[in-house]
């Protein structure tokens, strides 16, 4: 599994590497567009650029920004205008029922992908169902992606070939609370098109904020107490805001703005008509034991009723990762079946 691991990671520096010697040929304007429409739209390019922007946000330098900055939909590994036309020809078999996949952290749509399938494609085939994809900026406040989601959603809505009937927003991860804080900012501002939102689901979200990023935190904390660990203390604090909102599953601006006290709930009632499924896994095999409430699945542990605002349908699926939650099949039948139910 190593050498595996080890191998790919060559082949993906081996690509990259060639990509950027071509760029590095050319003159400045074409070595920009090259930059733009090859480099960082290559395999290579795409994990690089959706680390950099997940690990630094608003603090990568603006030389070092590209196409990840703005949230855009996505087809066939280029993004989508928002206008009649442009969907249109991106999406010629539209239907008015549309799945939104919102990525994770340092991830961007091609997560989705292995080959050429993908949960997506398969909810076309067997529900009728157009996967829409999106890409964000995961190391933004999750919040601003929130608004940001809703703002493309209203653009989407007005512009899609064929009147919109049905959205269902599936996010992995980070996705599940940038999906979720969609729905709130939506609730609030009273938009036209949140009661064709039916369907949630979250894979792998870390509602109650990630263990990791609260050791961070505190680590951070105890190192800037010495003068010796203080350029550790300076590293990890450069890492990203949307890092930052992961500690507690911020999704609201009133829970990390100055002069607020973190204390923001979801009113009673909110997201009223939205049916939720909240998916996590572990690595061990038998649910409830001490190994995978320790660990869950390497970077979120499972979802608890008790630690939810929200109502929401929740399982549980053992012996995953919290990657293999984007492709595996116990996860896609549980997804269409849920789909499937009656709301």
């Amino acid at each position: 599994m190593i050498k595996t691991a080890t191998s790919a990671l060559s082949e993906r520096a081996n690509g990259w590497a060639a990509v950027a010697a071509v760029a590095a040929q050319l003159p400045g304007s074409l070595a920009r567009d090259y930059w733009t429409t090859s480099v960082l739209e290559s395999a290579p390019g795409h994990y690089a650029s959706g680390v950099a922007h997940g690990m630094f946000g608003a603090r990568l330098p603006a030389a070092a920004r590209g196409p990840g900055d703005e949230m855009t939909v996505r087809s066939e590994r280029r993004p989508v205008g928002l206008s009649r036309r442009s969907l249109a020809a991106a999406f010629p078999e539209a239907t008015g029922r549309l799945v939104l996949f919102l990525h994770g952290l340092v991830e961007t749509e091609r997560c989705w992908f292995r080959g050429d399938d993908d949960f997506g494609g398969r909810l076309a085939a067997d529900l009728g169902t157009t996967p829409v994809y999106v890409r964000y900026n995961s190391g933004r406040h999750v919040s601003e992606n929130g608004a940001d989601l809703v703002a493309l959603l209203s653009r989407l809505v007005a512009a899609w070939p064929v009147p919109v009937t049905e959205i269902v927003l599936i996010g992995h991860s980070m996705g599940g609370l940038v999906a979720r804080s969609a729905s709130y900012q939506a609730e609030e501002q009273g938009v036209p098109w949140l009661p064709s939102v039916t369907r949630l689901v979250c894979l792998g979200t870390p509602h109650s904020g990630a263990p990791l990023e609260r050791r961070v935190a505190h680590l951070v904390r105890l190192a800037g107490r010495s003068s010796l660990t203080r350029p550790l203390t300076r590293l990890l604090a450069a890492r990203s805001d949307g890092i930052r909102d992961l500690a507690h599953g911020y999704v609201h601006s009133a829970q990390w703005a100055p002069g607020h006290e973190a204390g923001w709930r979801p009113a009673p009632g909110s997201g009223t008509g939205i049916r939720r499924l909240f998916v996590s896994a572990t690595l061990s095999r038998t649910e409830g034991s001490a190994w995978g409430h320790l660990f869950g699945d390497l970077l979120v542990t499972p979802v608890r009723a008790g630690d939810l605002t929200d109502e929401a349908d929740i399982v549980w699926l053992g012996g995953l990762n919290h990657f293999g939650l984007l492709h595996d099949a116990a996860v896609y039948t549980t997804l269409r079946d849920w789909l499937r139910t009656a709301g």
